[in-house]
């Protein structure tokens, strides 16, 4: 039950499934984390077939958990995607995408690395034939729905992610002010360090370069570890926010930044920063371009590249009120039918 984006929302099924009068269990190995107190949940010591009760329906995530529902043949096993791991998998082995773990070019990170290449390869076609078995899928988002169908078929459905309005809102009566150095512009980027698919060390690495070429700037870091290591250009951390505290941050800042790859299921971060009507700069990757048809809700960049990240805060230093107007209010549109 510790916190996690993925495993935050299918609690939140679990909760609304429970309102509408179903019968719900949560099975957990440990009731201890951030989401321990969203609901009741019943703890189990393995997902073995001896502890999965008989049901009609199966809801698990990820491949090895999907693996043993399907084995228990206790009820209808049920896959709900996020995201698409072997995605992530292929990058790091094609070399698009580094885990900052084995970024370095000593002779010990390179061998490293090549070992580990040869994992990831087996584990992807381990994964491949859990996505093979006959089992519904539930995604998050319509290009996760076309890549699978595309690789294994089968029976797939979009259930699209959503943000919690309540929490997630303009800031009232918002001012436009133009950035200097009394009046510094306010990023911030959310999500873990070592997650690869979140590209945090290429927005360090655009912040840092802006920061350098004197751009006036207050960087603001949310992780979901507490022990995240210390980053130079980073002013402000914050780690295991309540909603309502992730809200409150949002709505301090100025600009949202993600270099997510394209490994990304849906990207809630940076859709609850549109909800609170900051101007983001996100990568061009499927997720993000599949928000809305309608463009000009953020500015796009391609992956990977720090030097477009840099222009594009370099963009947003010197916006004008109009150009910021605009963009907030396609921004609040689009994430208003979220």
């Amino acid at each position: 039950m510790g916190f996690s984006g993925g495993r935050k929302l299918l609690f939140e099924y679990a909760v609304y499934l429970r309102y509408r009068g179903h019968d719900v269990v949560l099975l957990v190995i440990k009731i201890e984390g951030m989401l321990r107190n969203m609901l009741e949940a019943t703890q189990v010591d393995d997902f073995s077939p001896a502890s999965i009760p008989e049901c009609d329906i199966i809801v698990a995530t990820t491949p090895k958990d999907v693996l043993k529902a399907w084995r228990s043949e206790k009820g209808k096993t049920v896959q709900f995607c996020q995201g698409f791991q072997i995605i992530d998998l292929e990058h790091r082995i094609d070399g698009r995408v580094i885990p900052p773990r084995f970024l370095g070019n000593g002779l010990a990170t390179k061998l490293n690395l090549m070992r580990k290449k040869l994992s990831w390869l087996r584990k992807i076609k381990r994964i491949e034939k859990i996505y093979r078995l006959p089992i519904p899928k539930i995604v998050v988002s319509e290009h996760l729905k076309n890549e699978l169908e595309k690789r294994f078929g089968g029976d797939i459905f979009v259930c699209r992610n959503g943000v919690h309005h309540e929490f997630f809102y303009p800031k009232k009566n918002y001012i436009y002010s133009k950035f200097s150095l009394k009046k510094p512009i306010k990023i911030v980027n959310a999500g873990p360090y070592e997650g690869s698919s979140k590209g945090i060390p290429i927005t360090i690495k655009a912040v840092g370069d802006a920061k350098k070429m004197g751009i006036p700037i207050y960087f603001t870091r949310i992780s979901t570890s507490a022990s995240e290591r210390d980053i130079d250009i980073v002013d402000e951390k914050y780690s295991f926010l309540s909603q309502e505290e992730l809200g409150n941050v949002l709505r301090s800042c100025d600009l949202y930044i993600s270099n997510s790859t394209e490994a990304e299921g849906f990207g809630l971060p940076a859709m609850e920063a549109l909800s609170c009507g900051l101007i983001s700069i996100l990568s061009d990757i499927s997720s993000y371009k599949n928000f809305s048809k309608d463009k000009g809700y953020c500015i796009f960049v391609p992956q990977n590249d720090s030097e477009a990240t840099v222009n594009a805060i370099k963009k947003v230093f010197r916006m004008s009120e109009n150009e910021m107007a605009q963009i907030r209010s396609k921004a609040l549109k689009v994430a208003s039918v979220f």
